[in-house]
This record gives structure tokens, sequence and C-alpha cells, in this order.
């Protein structure tokens, strides 16, 4: 399983799930937490559009298509996957301190309950327009796991995740040519900025 921290958001349909998963990503990324989602359903749709080149690839047979463009990369494998399967493919793309799901059903995922209905197995907090008591919940649990990276790196103003063997060979590197200065010992903290 990962080593970052998840959570599950669970309820009925337009109880403020999505908007509530927004809410936590705009306010944890603006403290400089790493963040990814997925979304989960029960029902069988799909967000490939029927006659575009992508579903044209899946009806060939294509078990994976990978649509690319300038803005994003996206997966379509074409089968269902559990949460823990998605949630390991995630961390191959880099390290996340938080993964929000969703509609979380698994049970060993702590979750949030936004509106009424049957609670799930795990639930340890339900959301009724009390932002900051789940925001000091997930940061609680947050920093209860050790931080995954020791460096970020930002180009442009963007976060790019990196996986462990970028991370080591990046600082590694960096704290050799440090070390090789004069006046630097016990290299603890270093920051970079490069303009060009």
């Amino acid at each position: 399983m990962s080593t970052s921290t998840v959570f599950g958001i669970y309820g009925n349909s337009d109880t403020g799930k999505t908007t509530l998963i927004v809410k936590l990503v705009e306010q944890l990324v603006k403290e400089g937490y790493l963040v990814a989602t997925i979304k989960q359903t029960k029902k069988a749709i799909s967000i490939d559009t029927k006659r575009k080149d992508t579903w044209r690839h899946h009806g060939a047979g294509a078990e994976l298509v990978v649509f690319s463009s300038i803005c994003e990369t996206d997966f379509l494998l074409n089968k269902s996957m559990s949460t823990s399967e998605i949630i390991r493919r995630i961390t191959e793309f880099g390290c996340y301190n938080l993964i929000l799901v969703e509609g979380a059903d698994d049970p060993c995922i702590p979750k949030i309950q936004v509106g009424g209905g049957k609670k799930r197995e795990n639930t340890i907090a339900s959301y009724e327009d009390n932002f900051n008591e789940v925001l000091k919940i997930i940061k609680r649990e947050l920093k209860m796991k050790p931080s995954l990276q020791r460096l970020r790196l930002t180009v442009n103003g963007k976060n790019i995740p990196l996986t462990e063997f970028p991370e080591q060979i990046i600082t590694n590197t960096i704290v050799g040519m440090l070390g090789s200065l004069k006046d630097v010992q016990n290299i603890g903290e270093v920051t970079i900025q490069l303009k060009r």
C-alpha cells in the first residue's frame, strides 16, 4: 500500500462531495501538499466519447489507450481496478502526500461522510459545513506520516512530482556539489532559485 495518506469522501448524490474535495485540494495545495484524487462510481460509465479516436482504439481491441496532448495525458484502461490497485498505480507517477477518493467504499480507507444516509465502514467524521474541522482531521493524519519527499521541485511555479530514483539523483548531485564548496558544512536544507 501507499505511504500517502488516503481519505475517502462519500455521500448521496448532490450532497457536496465534489465541492468539499475541491476546497480541500485548493487549501492543501496552497499549503504545499501534493494531492492526487480518485473519482469512483458504481455506474457503468466511461469518460471516453463515442466516435472519438480513443474510443475507436478501444473498439479495435486495445486494452490500454493513452491520450496525450500539450496540456494533459489520460490513461484509459479497459477494465475496472480495485481502490488499492489504483492507489498503487498513482504512486508510480510521483510521491503524493494525500490521495482523496470520492465515492470510496473500501473498508480499509478512513472516510468522511457528506450529508445523511447509511454510514460506511471506517467512517471517522461527517461533513456538515464544518470545513475547518475536516481539514484539521486530514492535516493531523498528514503530520503523522513521515515526509515523503526530501526534495521539492518547482518549475515555472508548478510542483513537479518526483519518484524515488530522480529524487535521489538530484539530491545526491546537489549535496555532492555543495559539499565541495568552501564554508559549506552539515547540509540540512538547501534553497536554489534559478531564473533564465
